[in-house]
């Protein structure tokens, strides 16, 4: 049925098909860009807090001023006089005691992560990240459903990391690994500082060796629907270029093949029955490559055949 429609209808339809195709290719394409670029953004966190993980592990600990929120152990400092001034020798005990004694709490590097974890959950960044393991000290660190499975899968197909898209968003994880310098608060339960001890008690979060999967850098990054991102890449600019393209197709098919064909198909009838017809040659070289032109020249050089086959069937039924 297809086959019966002009090629003008034709050209629509397969114009249609052309543009679908396209339209498919551009989503798996903006698809693959958009996972792409998540997959590049949570590895970003992952470098920015390990790299701050690192950063603290060089000093062992950091300690920070009067925070007794969270802390593994904690030092009584009597605070300096003011440069330039000379701190009064105290006079008796109460003055002292009237001294100035300032706290400071220190933090192991995978505390001071967690709490940089939560201040980046408080901000207005949309992108969170945490810290967990299958074998966590501190009960805050209890892995989820997804950093379950990216844990086990991580131990046992021996990969870094592991990723998917969640009903909560786009979810990455990447492997922790314990250094020398972990396997102090979490090697040995006995051998652990007390003030790790104290806090988290000696039942979890030990038995590790240098190399083995202490746990992850979870990060979930909220996702928006392939629709939403495609018309935000696309917009009305792009979508009249795309209809423009069409117009300028349809016109060329419309004025270079279809009224052609249809002004050489009314020549051809005339030609049959025998009328003059008008093929428009005059201008046209006999070389041209144009397909219609050389259609023309056929018909015409049909009409010159047909006129000549007429003149001697008039002479063969003529007098003798």
């Amino acid at each position: 049925m297809f086959n019966h429609q002009s090629v003008a209808i034709r050209f629509i339809g397969l114009f249609i098909v052309v543009l679908l195709l396209i339209g498919s290719a551009y989503y798996l394409t903006l698809q693959n860009v958009y996972y792409t670029q998540l997959k590049s953004q949570a590895q970003t966190i992952v470098d920015n807090v390990d790299a701050f993980g690192a950063w603290v592990s060089q000093y062992g600990r950091v300690w920070v001023k009067d925070d007794p929120s969270s802390y593994l152990g904690t030092i009584a400092v009597v605070e300096a006089p003011a440069a330039g001034a000379k701190a009064p020798a105290p006079r008796s005990k109460a003055a002292a005691v009237e001294q100035k004694i300032i706290h400071f709490y220190s933090k192991n590097p995978a505390l001071a992560q967690r709490e940089f974890s939560e201040a980046i959950a408080r901000s207005s960044s949309p992108a969170k990240f945490r810290m967990t393991s299958d074998n966590f000290m501190n009960p805050l660190n209890k892995p989820d459903a997804f950093e379950e499975e990216a844990l086990r899968v991580i131990k046992d197909k021996k990969t870094s990391e592991y990723d998917m898209i969640t009903p909560t968003g786009y979810r990455y994880a990447r492997a922790l690994y314990h250094k020398k310098s972990c396997i102090a608060c979490h090697g040995d339960p006995a051998a652990a500082p007390a003030d790790v001890t104290t806090r988290y008690g000696t039942k979890a979060g030990f038995g590790f060796k240098e190399g083995d999967v202490a746990g992850v850098i979870s990060v979930n990054i909220p996702t928006k629907s392939l629709a939403e991102t495609s018309f935000r890449v696309v917009g009305i600019p792009q979508l009249v270029l795309v209809l423009a393209a069409f117009v300028a197709a349809f016109l060329f098919i419309k004025l270079v093949v279809v009224n052609p064909i249809k002004r050489l198909t009314n020549a051809a009838d005339k030609v049959s029955v025998g009328e003059n017809a008008e093929l428009g040659l005059e201008k046209v070289n006999p070389k041209s490559a144009n397909e219609v032109h050389q259609l023309a020249f056929s018909i015409n050089r049909l009409r010159t055949s047909l006129v000549l086959v007429m003149q001697r069937m008039k002479g063969k039924d003529g007098p003798t």
